[in-house]
This record gives C-alpha cells, sequence and structure tokens, in this order.
C-alpha cells in the first residue's frame, strides 16, 4: 500500500535532505532564507524532516523560522563525520541530494552516496536550474578570459550532474526543460511542477480594471532572467499604454537594466530591491497586472504560480517548462523575442481580455501547491527505492 496516498496510514516517511542554503541558529530555534524556509516548510507537512547544512552567524537575505518538527543536523564549512552522517541516514527511509553546483561544491552529495550506498539505503538527486547553461548565458558579451572561465564551470557542472544521477535512485527536475540533462544516464526521473504557495496564498478574482495595467518584472537580475528583453518589449508595445514598468530584484544586471531604461526614454520605470516573501511579495504583486516571464534558460520558476494566485496574468516564454502546464496559448510568447513579447503585451492592454485569460488560468494556482508538489515528489521516491 502506497502510505503518501492512504489517508489512513499511520506512519509517515522520514527524509534527510542535504540543504545547499545554510541556516542559523538562535536560541532553541533555526532560521534559514524565507524561500528555502517556505519550501522545506511545506515538505514537513507530508514528512519527518531532517536538514543536513552549514550552520553559520550570519547571512544576506531575510530570514524565515523553519518548522520546530525539522531536525538540523549542522555541518562546519559543508564538512561533517561519517560517523554522523551514517547515523541519520540510517534513520532516514529517503536521502535527497543536489545537484546543482560543480564537483567541489558536491563533496557532502558524494560523502552522501558513499555511505548510502554501504547501508543500501536509496538517495534521490534534485535539479532545479541549468546552472550550466546559466553560466554560458550570463557570460554573453564578456571578455574572452571571463567566457573561458564560464565555460569551465559549465562543463563542471553538467560533468557532476551526470556523475551524481548515475549513482542515484532517481532524480528530480523542476520543469520539462530540464529532463534532458540526465535523461540519459538517470534510472528514472521524476518532472515537478515548482511552487511556493499553499491554496490559502490564492486571492480572490480580481474585478475589471479599466484603467492601465500595471507591468512588472521579478527575480534575480542576471542576464539569464531575460530582462533586457522585457525592457526592450515594454518599450515597443507602447508605454504610453500602461501605468509602468517596475522591477524587483537584486543583481549584476542592475545598472545595465537601468541605463537601457534610461536609454529608451521610459518615465514610468522603477527598480527596487527583494521584500519579504510571501506577505512583502505578494503585497507588491497585488499591485500590478501583468508579470513579464523572460528567463532564457530551461528551468520552470515558481513565480508563474505567485503570479496566478494574486490574480495577474504571466506572460511566459513557449518552451517546454511552460507548455506543459497546459497555459492558454495566449500568454505565450517565443522565447528570448521581444517583438514576440511586445505583440503579447500590447494585446493585455485590454482589460476584456486580461480578465479573460485572468479566469482561463486561476484553476493552475490551485492545482500546483507547494504541499502537492512535495506529495508528488515523495510518492514517486516511494515507488522508485
Amino acid at each position: 500500500m502506497n502510505l503518501v496516498d492512504d489517508p489512513s496510514a499511520t506512519r509517515r516517511f522520514r527524509v534527510l535532505v542535504s540543504a545547499p542554503i545554510p541556516a542559523i541558529r538562535q536560541g532553541s530555534q533555526w532560521l534559514t532564507l524565507d524561500l528555502w524556509a517556505r519550501d522545506v516548510n511545506a515538505q514537513a507537512q507530508v514528512a519527518d524532516v531532517t536538514i543536513v547544512c552549514d550552520s553559520v552567524e550570519t547571512m544576506p537575505g531575510t530570514m524565515m523560522p523553519l518548522d520546530p518538527r525539522i531536525a538540523v543536523v549542522p555541518a562546519v564549512s559543508g564538512a561533517i563525520s561519517d560517523a554522523t552522517l551514517s547515523e541519520q541516514i540510517a534513520a532516514a527511509d529517503f536521502t535527497q541530494i543536489t545537484g546543482q553546483a560543480g564537483w567541489r561544491a558536491a563533496a557532502l552529495s558524494r560523502q552522501i552516496l558513499r555511505l548510502a550506498k554501504r547501508q543500501g539505503k536509496p538517495v534521490f538527486l534534485g535539479i532545479s536550474s541549468n546552472r550550466a547553461r546559466t553560466n554560458i548565458i550570463n557570460a554573453q558579451g564578456k571578455s574572452l578570459q571571463h567566457r573561458l572561465r564560464a565555460r569551465a564551470r559549465s562543463l563542471d557542472v553538467a560533468m557532476t550532474q551526470r556523475w551524481l544521477a548515475r549513482r542515484s535512485a532517481g532524480v528530480f527536475v523542476v520543469g520539462e526543460g530540464l529532463r534532458k540533462l540526465i535523461a540519459p544516464v538517470a534510472r528514472t526521473i521524476h518532472v515537478g511542477v515548482a511552487s511556493w504557495i499553499e491554496q490559502a496564498d490564492i486571492a480572490p478574482p480580481r474585478p475589471r480594471r479599466a484603467e492601465p495595467a500595471r507591468v512588472c518584472m521579478a527575480g534575480r537580475l542576471e542576464a539569464m532572467k531575460g530582462f533586457h528583453i522585457g525592457i526592450a518589449a515594454f518599450v515597443q508595445a507602447g508605454p504610453e499604454r500602461f501605468a509602468g514598468l517596475t522591477i524587483i530584484g537584486e543583481g549584476a544586471e542592475r545598472d545595465r537594466l537601468a541605463t537601457q531604461a534610461a536609454d529608451a526614454g521610459l518615465g514610468a520605470f522603477r527598480m527596487m530591491g527583494g521584500v519579504p516573501y510571501p506577505e512583502g511579495f505578494f503585497a507588491f504583486l497585488d499591485a500590478q497586472d501583468i508579470v513579464l516571464m523572460t528567463n532564457l534558460n530551461d528551468e520552470q520558476p515558481r513565480l508563474i504560480f505567485d503570479a496566478i494566485s494574486r490574480g495577474c496574468i504571466p506572460l511566459c516564454p513557449d518552451t517546454p517548462p511552460y507548455r506543459s502546464l497546459g497555459l492558454d496559448p495566449r500568454i505565450l510568447y517565443a522565447q528570448g523575442s521581444a517583438d514576440a513579447l511586445a505583440e503579447r503585451l500590447r494585446a493585455l492592454a485590454d482589460p476584456d481580455l486580461r480578465v479573460a485569460l485572468s479566469e482561463s488560468i486561476a484553476e493552475l494556482a490551485r492545482t500546483y501547491t507547494v504541499s502537492a508538489m512535495h506529495r508528488a515528489r515523495l510518492a514517486w521516491m516511494d515507488g522508485a527505492r
């Protein structure tokens, strides 16, 4: 009987998670970055979770407490003894490791695989983004030396991912676009739909607004996110049709994007720093109408469900991770094309179309919650071990 699907089952699976993000201890409480805390706290709703991660004094970003039911096993600079780690692996039904970095950074994941093999315990590899390709994209237009270093990092990440995938019981990826990274070597693959929202986060349907639409973009300010394409598309769509364009986030591309907007003569343009998730970010989205999803890579950003849950219309690249969600084709455009995005954006100046599209995609937010994501992954791990 599948313990995940059987509501009468009393046993909960125990999951050991090797976390790439550190935690901070304050008295008896552990805190970590707000988005990661929201993710793993949701996992603690469906399983007993133990996290192995670095313990630090401070780190940049907004902190959120971990669920007190989550046990934290602190490492020091990524190092933990074989004896301690073996004990945690033995107590777990499943162990999750991450596949986002290169060989050196994957030392803990390799240690876990080695110790778990001795015990015959299943280990599952998680890949949430194509960091190998991101290195290449972010280096475009930089010096030859910079591009060569980026290619070396890209190769390191790709080879490490495949090495880990071959030795894992299975690999879970975020979105259909990432399947190709490990398809030739993985024993089994779970393509998850990533989300941070819960049912309680879904706002009531918005009434029709005749005022000009408010347009935004949000995320890390790096070239891979394609924010420069969003600015170009906004200019082509006709800024006079809209109330303005806002970018929220931090990163290396901030000055370049500000310069691009200034050179285009955008008056109703502003850039904001990051805000706490979820309250601050949801309040921001509640003041917007259209979210431009302009990423140039293969992953499926969770932002799409944040946008839909708060009544915004996301305009998304017409690529496998988005197309597989069953999105209305009227919100899809050719990836990387400012012309195609401008055409879609121009159409959304019509408030009646915005209402119709909001209604057509609203169910996606109710379907793809963070709890549903973890339940589906847990069921897959149960069947794959």
